[in-house]
This record gives structure tokens, C-alpha cells and sequence, in this order.
């Protein structure tokens, strides 16, 4: 075919031309941008890792300035010291074994006043006197500082980086408690160096790698921080590899990117070629235009993100798998997947992350299944997998098996690794049903068993527990006609004991159920059924309002109301708890609230908010089940607290485990520490009872004292011949 030249150079000059201008200022910019991008990526994270390695300095010197005030403030050391004749075994047990055991001291000196070493201890054995002049010096210059003293006892207590045998260390003195509550005349000296094992402890803390020290000069391929002492003196300087995301990132999409380039550049090519024949030949239409309702078929079908069979294609399939059951012996598995502690990945990375994670996730799960078998996506991160021709079960537990092994490994989230896992509900054909909506119904009722039991794991369909959901569903509606007539609900008040055990100081409010057909049904059960139904602040505040009645006739006790994690982060519930306490004409300060770590474990920021509005209020609170948490120490340095109540774990573990006591002492002290009141549940024998009073516990609460009671057997809990 003959081509003119005047449409030839009109075709360059309206359409190759300008397209290829597009895509070079697109190019330029791309490149400008990731080069940009990664620049600016790198510098914000060295700015970081710098933040992060002062942060966990001073975070260091904090906990050990905390570990050597538990011990200063210990006031059979005070005492101890006093006397005539030194115990060196004793304080070898209590002192250099305690803190080089428990912390990680090295070196532990005890210093009278005239800073002679009264007690000697250096790399878990005593030392000789003439071992202490390395100190000196350090001691000297670090005792200028014991000038401010702290709140409780006016005693005074310093800490810093310094070096000692030129070796950078961390240096804290404390003026130990002279026994009867003021500032005695000795001093406590421990040293931690900055050896190999504290900066792994760091470097596992701060999520820096190949930390060392080094007191020339600073490392020029890597990142330094200059270590100083409160007098800005350079100690030496801590390198470590630094973590380049901006070029890890750019090593990712470099690669992808020219592919986009060279394909894009392709695509481009090939379009100019198929507009150069379109004008040629109307059939090259005719063939974009049945391209195109492929691909509306295709979308109408598959999920957008992940391209997998979305929930119609899903439904369709099931259909017709369970359709083939009649001719045929196999069987149909019907798996329902939903991920765990994805809203963390989300919230924490963004949507974006989000997203890159469930098309992650979909790869992995179409790699775990045979090619006839349906891996779909049903919405969020919801999944579901179509198991057909299946002759043994155990082929099904096998799967599921694969899968949660699959997904429970580590996903890589913008240069970041990231854990998740997946639950899974297991519905069989034709023994479970033979209908796709009873199949989805029953599949995901092992799916909430799954998750009911911990998540991370899979559950298959039994009649039981559909008899479980029926019976969930009953007590619920028995438990919102319950509370609509108050009918069958009562408050009842379990005492808490002086640490003698012969005097009620407080009541805790209890929830107690007495259904007129089940008889009584454990908070266990129905308080997660109130929270899932949105009842559970209702609940609360009638439980509070309750308490506040009750306790006008005992204004000499103080009154203890359990809050849920849901009604703490209700919208207005400071000013509820206010409002119900003012028209019940009692204080706030006579209430004390008792939260769980699960209040404050997802939104740190706004616990802090809320915790110091009631305390300003002048409510009292209590970190209940202490000790439980994986973080539960790291609370009390973040959130103001009036008392930690000793999780009923620990007390019962007394005289069975072998560090318990020891565990129970450890906690005592740091309450003491902090002027914490310090309440031990679960208390049930005399020997439980001695144990807690030995470890200096100010109250006890279990049934050795007594079982929750109603309202009406108070005054006969609380009057003398009963406490005697």
C-alpha cells in the first residue's frame, strides 16, 4: 500500500514527536524524583538512628539509676550497714548477686562516708581494697553532682557515662537509705561497661546492627555517635553499620523501574505502530474493541488489587463444585481466611503497605494450592480457598497447615520486615452441608472458633459448635433483657485486707449474673458477650453508679470498679464517670479504677490523655493483673498510677515455683520505689498470706478472706468479731 509523504510527516509531526517529548520530561522526572526520594530517605533515617541511640542511652541510664534506687531505698540494707561487724555474705547475696544477677553490674562498691569501700564486689566475686583506686577518680567527679535529693527520703543519687581503665562505662551512685526512712551515711557505686554485651542489649533495644566502641576516630563508612558526659567531655564514639532504606529501596525499584522503562517504551512503540496501521485498516479497532470486553469480563470477576476470583466468580465456583457431589465420591473444603493483626500493618505503615501485603499474601496462597483449586479474595482481608476432590481429611489439615506456616513468615513492608498470621474455618461438603450459603455460614463459624482461641490457627466445622453459637445467641439476648429490668444482675463488693488481714481498707465491685434457667453464668462468659455487643459501657456505668450508692455508708473505704478497654476509649467517658459520681453525691477520690494492660496497649498517647484527666478529677487508679503483660514494667515509667495489683498467677505460684517469691519481692521494691501501694490477689492460705507480708505487700485480696458478697452482707464483713 502506498503511503503518501504528506501523511507521513503530519503522523511524525502530530504524533511521534510529541509522544516522544512526553516521555522523556516523564523519564527526567522519574529519575529526579527516586534519586530525590532516596536521598532524602536516607538522610531522615541517619537523623533517626541518631535519635534513637541517644533515646536509648538515656533510657539506659535511666533503668540503671531505677535499679539502683530499688536497692538504696531497701531499708534492711540501711540497717544492715549500721552495724558494727559487716555481713559480707549477706550483702554478697543481697547486694552484689542481686544487682550483677538481676541487672548486669559489673563492678558494686558500698562507700561510708569518708568514701572508704566498705563492700567490695568486681565481676561476681569480692575484691581486695586496694582494687577500688580505679574508681576513685571517676567516683570523685561523679559525687559533685549528689546535691539534688529525690522525692521520698532526701536522699540524693547521680549517674553518667564516664571511663573507667579507659573502657567506657555507665557510673551510678545512690545514697543508701539509713534504714528508718532517711538518708544514711553509705553509699551505693555500680558500674556497667559498654562492652560487647551492653551494646548488643542496645543494639537489640535501638534496631541498629554491628554497634562497637571506639575511642579514636569515628567510622567514616558508617554512622558514629559522640558519647559525652554531663560536662560535654567526648568519651569515645559508638559506630554502628547504618541502615540505608532510601538505597535499599532504590536497589528494589531501580530494577523495576527500567523494566517499566524498557516496557512502557514498548508499549509505547507498539501503540505507535498499531495507531500507524489503525489508520490504515479498521480492523485493528474492531480487535481494541474486543480487547476491551475481555477485560470488563475479567474485572467483573476478579478482585482489582489482587486479580484473584472475587466473591461472585468465588460463589459461582462453590456452586458448581457442590453440584458435582452428586456424582462423584470426593469431598469439597471450603476455607475461610481471615488475617491476623492486619489493622496494625495498616495503621502502622499506611493503606499502601496495606495493600502490597494482601497482594503478598495472595501469591503465597495460590502457591500453596494445587492449579484446580480456587484461591479467592472476598473483601478486606478476608480469603477463601475451594478445595476440590478431596479423598482423605488429613490432605485438608495438611494444607492448612502449609498455609498458616506460609503466612506466618516475615513480609518485607517498605524495607521493613513484618509479621502477621492467619486464621482459618474449615466447612466440609457433603457431611457439613451441601448448600453454598450453609457452606459459607458454618465455614465461618470455625473461622470466629479459630479466632476465639487464640488466632494462628485452624478449627473444622463440628455440630458443637454451631449448638455454641446458638447458645451465645440466647444468653445475649437473655443478658440485654437483663439489663434493660436490671432483673437477675447484681453488684457484689470482695474486700481488700491490710496486709495483717484483720482490717477491710477497700471493696471491689463485682459483676455477678444469677440467670433464673442457667443458674450463675461466670463475668467470664458474659462480660466479652457485653463488650461484642456493645453493652459493656452500660454495663460499667451502672456498676460505677451502684458503688458510688453503696459507698457513702462506708465513707472510711475506698471503692474499686473494673473499666473495660471499650469503655475507657469511649467517646466522653471521663466526663460520664464525673457526671455519675457528682449525682451520686460521693468523691472521686473514694473510687479507685482498676485497668488492664489491654487499655493501654493500642493507643499509648491517648491512655496518657485520658489517665491524667481522671486523675485530675481525682479518681485513684490501679494497674490491674500486673506482671502478666509482655510490657507491663515499661507502664509504669509512661503512665501515673497510685497502685499495682500483683496478678493471682503469682501468688499462687508461692512455695511451687522457684523464683516466685523472689519475682514478688522485686515487684514490692519498685512499687516502694515509685510510692506505689502494692495489693496481691488471689491470696488463699495463711502461708501465701506470710510470704506476701514478708515481702512487704500493703494489701491482700482472695478468698481467705472472703468471697464477693452482696450488698446486704457488708456490714457483717466489716464488723470486728468478723475481721478478728
Amino acid at each position: 500500500m502506498k503511503i503518501s509523504e504528506s501523511f507521513r510527516s503530519h503522523f511524525i509531526r502530530e504524533v511521534l514527536i510529541p509522544l516522544v517529548l512526553v516521555l522523556l520530561i516523564i523519564f527526567t522526572a522519574a529519575t529526579f524524583t527516586v534519586w530525590w526520594a532516596t536521598a532524602k530517605t536516607n538522610r531522615d533515617a541517619a537523623h533517626q538512628q541518631q535519635q534513637i541511640i541517644e533515646t536509648s542511652l538515656t533510657q539506659s541510664l535511666t533503668e540503671m539509676i531505677k535499679q539502683n534506687r530499688s536497692l538504696a531505698l531497701w531499708q534492711p540494707l540501711g540497717r544492715r550497714l549500721d552495724r558494727a561487724l559487716q555481713d559480707t555474705p549477706w550483702l554478697n547475696q543481697n547486694v552484689g548477686t542481686w544487682l550483677s544477677t538481676m541487672f548486669g553490674h559489673q563492678l558494686i562498691y558500698i562507700l561510708d562516708e569518708e568514701d572508704r569501700p566498705v563492700y567490695r564486689w568486681e565481676w561476681d566475686k569480692n575484691v581486695p581494697v586496694a582494687q577500688f583506686e580505679h574508681l576513685r577518680q571517676p567516683i570523685n567527679e561523679l559525687s559533685a553532682r549528689l546535691k539534688t535529693p529525690f522525692a521520698s527520703g532526701g536522699h540524693a543519687e547521680a549517674i553518667d557515662f564516664t571511663l573507667i581503665d579507659k573502657r567506657p562505662a555507665a557510673l551510678a551512685i545512690s545514697i543508701i537509705d539509713d534504714g528508718y526512712g532517711g538518708s544514711g551515711r553509705f553509699r551505693l557505686v555500680s558500674v556497667k561497661y559498654l562492652d560487647a554485651s551492653y551494646l548488643n542489649s542496645l543494639s537489640q533495644r535501638s534496631l541498629l546492627h554491628d554497634l562497637y566502641y571506639a575511642d579514636g576516630k569515628p567510622m567514616k563508612t558508617g554512622a558514629n555517635y559522640l558519647l559525652k558526659n554531663h560536662l560535654g567531655d567526648a568519651l569515645g564514639y559508638i559506630s554502628w553499620r547504618p541502615a540505608a532504606p532510601g538505597t535499599q529501596m532504590f536497589q528494589v525499584i531501580g530494577p523495576v523501574g527500567l523494566a517499566m522503562v524498557l516496557i512502557i517504551t514498548l508499549i509505547c512503540g507498539v501503540m505507535i505502530r498499531r495507531l500507524w496501521l489503525s489508520s490504515l485498516k479498521l480492523s485493528q479497532s474492531l480487535l481494541q474493541l474486543s480487547a476491551s470486553e475481555a477485560q470488563a469480563q475479567h474485572l467483573a470477576f476478579h478482585d482489582v488489587l489482587t486479580g484473584l476470583p472475587n466473591r461472585a466468580l468465588v460463589e459461582e465456583r462453590l456452586t458448581q463444585a457442590l453440584g458435582k457431589l452428586n456424582r462423584s465420591p470426593e469431598h469439597v473444603a471450603l476455607l475461610l481466611l481471615d488475617l491476623d493483626r492486619f489493622k496494625q500493618v495498616n495503621d502502622t505503615y499506611g493503606h499502601h503497605a496495606g495493600d502490597e501485603l494482601i497482594i503478598d499474601v495472595g501469591h503465597r496462597l495460590s502457591q500453596e494450592v494445587r492449579e484446580a483449586d480456587t484461591v479467592g479474595r472476598l473483601g478486606g482481608d478476608e480469603f477463601v480457598v475451594i478445595v476440590e476432590g478431596i479423598t482423605a481429611f488429613s490432605d485438608i489439615q495438611k494444607l492448612c497447615e502449609r498455609i498458616i506456616a506460609s503466612l506466618a513468615r516475615p513480609f518485607t513492608l517498605l524495607g521493613s520486615e513484618t509479621w502477621i498470621g492467619v486464621s482459618i474455618g474449615v466447612a466440609m461438603a457433603p457431611q457439613d452441608a451441601s448448600d453454598r450459603l450453609e457452606m459459607m455460614r458454618k465455614a465461618d463459624i470455625a473461622l470466629y472458633e479459630a479466632k476465639s482461641q487464640g488466632r494462628g490457627q485452624y478449627r473444622v466445622f463440628d455440630n458443637s459448635m454451631d449448638e455454641q453459637v446458638k447458645t451465645r445467641q440466647l444468653i445475649a439476648a437473655d443478658l440485654r433483657a437483663a439489663l434493660q429490668n436490671k432483673r437477675d444482675l447484681a453488684v457484689y463488693y470482695q474486700p481488700l485486707m491490710d496486709i495483717s488481714g484483720q482490717q477491710v481498707v477497700g471493696l471491689e465491685a463485682l459483676m455477678r449474673w444469677h440467670h433464673p434457667q442457667r443458674g450463675v453464668i461466670s463475668p467470664g462468659e458474659f462480660i466479652p458477650l457485653a463488650e461484642e455487643m456493645g453493652l459493656i459501657i452500660q454495663i460499667g456505668e451502672w456498676v460505677l453508679r451502684e458503688a458510688c450508692r453503696v459507698s457513702l455508708a462506708w465513707p472510711d473505704i475506698s471503692m474499686a470498679i473494673n473499666v473495660s478497654p471499650l469503655q475507657f476509649r469511649s467517646a466522653g467517658f471521663v466526663e460520664r464517670f464525673k457526671a455519675i459520681v457528682q449525682q451520686e453525691k460521693t468523691l472521686p477520690s473514694r473510687i479507685e479504677l482498676e485497668i488492664t494492660e489491654g487499655v493501654l496497649i493500642e493507643d499509648e498517647k491517648g491512655a496518657q490523655e485520658i489517665m491524667r484527666a481522671l486523675r485530675e478529677a481525682g479518681f485513684r487508679i490501679a494497674l490491674d493483673d500486673f506482671g502478666t503483660g509482655y510490657s507491663s514494667l515499661n507502664y509504669l515509667s509512661h503512665f501515673s498510677v497510685d497502685k499495682i495489683k500483683i496478678d493471682r498467677s503469682f501468688t499462687q505460684s508461692l512455695g511451687v515455683t522457684e523464683n516466685s517469691t523472689a519475682i514478688i519481692e522485686s515487684v514490692v521494691r519498685l512499687g516502694q520505689a515509685m510510692g506505689l501501694t502494692v495489693t496481691a490477689e488471689g491470696v488463699e492460705t495463711n502461708s501465701q498470706m506470710a510470704a506476701l507480708a514478708e515481702a512487704g505487700c500493703n494489701e491482700l485480696q482472695g478468698y481467705l478472706f472472703s468471697q464477693a458478697v452482696s450488698e446486704q452482707e457488708i456490714a457483717a464483713l466489716l464488723a470486728p468479731d468478723k475481721a478478728s
